[in-house]
């Protein structure tokens, strides 16, 4: 039999046995051997990536999650906050079903006098104030055992707060009505005696128990919320000081009007209210058109606001002192400087002689700067021989 044989690279024969044997080795070799290694890059890149990405998603749905459960409670929130304004609606709708008509009548049981009115008179208060409150139909009002709605106040002035509601204005006896006396025309010691202790067209002051009701009354005024009734109440000379800064008044010479205004030139050292001022009478008859400024305490001539205005006719029958009142009372505040001026038009009129150039009245020093106005009232003599101010 022949033998198979092939030839080695070296040139040398091998037989098919050998060559058998030499495959099974390379074989079994590769089985036990190792695989080899993916190029970089591969399966542990992707695995990175998924473990990545597996981290995110978690983090994504937790905060999905999280922006859900939020959402649900601000729901829940909006929710409970409809039904809460519901059930309000619902209580305001049950409550204007009761509320009064403007006709219809009502007793009010104040501090225990009873005052019948109607809801529409009550109604008229300025907003706000007691009154538009309780019959607004957002409270409820109980009545007592005889049908009145109480008001824990003195009952003695509301007669006045009606009547201020009905009409909107408040009318109140002048100090010059009955019972008025005038040798009581001065509140203040500094007042000398002579013209400007009253007599004709003197300015009395209201008796003691009056000034009492007023103030009283402002204060009832103020409880309720009427601040209109509290500013007429204001326009009345209660609690008035005479500031008298002429010694005497001159009748027997006149003072001419022809170059101009009037003026002087004060400060305070306390606050007071301006409630008006004295001017010389007149033989004849006259206008008055008054400014009140507040001026620069280096310049007076220099004006820095205009705090009032008003004017008034006068004639022989007003008197010999010349009552201006302002329409509402002006401020005045120490530390400031402020100038009256009046432009004055008509009939000659008297003088006022040896003025003061500081009064002290009520506890309130007035000093009148030196200035030479126009027409040639200054400190020492012509126009404006007292004012009336209240101690604020």
């Amino acid at each position: 039999m022949s033998t198979l044989s092939t030839s080695r690279k070296d040139g040398s024969m091998e037989s098919a046995g050998e060559a058998n044997e030499a495959d099974s080795v390379a074989a079994r070799d590769a089985l036990v051997s190792p695989p080899r290694a993916l190029p970089p890059g591969t399966m542990e890149s992707a695995l990175g990536k998924f473990k990545a990405g597996a981290a995110s998603f978690d983090s994504l749905i937790r905060e999905l999650v999280a922006a859900t459960e939020a959402e649900r409670k601000g729901l829940e929130e909006q929710r409970l906050a409809l039904e809460e304004e519901r059930a309000c609606w619902e209580l305001e709708r049950q409550r204007m079903q009761t509320v009064l008509s403007s006709a219809e009548q009502v007793t009010l049981n104040v501090g225990g006098l009873k005052f019948t009115t109607s809801v529409n008179t009550l109604r008229n208060a300025p907003n706000p104030s007691l009154f538009t409150a309780m019959f607004s139909g957002r409270h409820k009002l109980t009545k007592d055992s005889e049908g009145c709605y109480f008001i824990d106040r003195d009952g003695r002035h509301f007669h006045d707060i009606l009547n201020y509601l009905r009409d909107g204005s408040f009318h109140f006896p002048g100090p010059s009505g009955p019972g008025a006396d005038p040798a009581a025309a001065s509140t203040s010691a500094a007042a000398p005696a002579g013209p400007f202790a009253g007599g004709p067209g003197g300015w009395p002051a209201y008796p003691p128990p009056i000034e009492k009701y007023l103030l009283e009354l402002r204060a009832e005024a103020n409880y309720y919320g009427l601040t209109g009734l509290m500013a007429a109440i204001d326009r009345y000379p209660h609690g008035l000081v005479r500031v008298a800064r002429a010694a005497a008044l001159n009748t027997d010479d006149s003072w001419m009007y022809e170059d101009g205004q009037d003026e002087v030139v004060m400060g305070v050292d306390k606050p007071v209210q301006l409630l008006g001022v004295g001017l010389c009478g007149t033989e004849g008859g006259l206008t008055v058109e008054l400014e009140l400024y507040e001026v620069d305490p280096e310049d007076f001539s220099r004006e820095l606001a205009t705090c009032a205005s008003c004017a008034q006719s006068f004639t022989k029958a007003d008197g010999t002192i010349l009552r201006l009142m302002l329409p509402d009372p002006v401020t005045l505040l120490p530390g400031k400087t402020y100038m009256l001026s009046a432009l004055i038009k008509g009939a000659e009129s008297y003088c006022c002689e040896e003025c003061l150039e500081t009064v002290i009245a009520g506890g309130v020093t007035v000093h009148f700067h030196p200035w030479e106005s126009p027409n040639g009232t200054s400190e020492h003599r012509g126009q404006f021989p007292e004012l009336y101010i209240r101690v604020v």
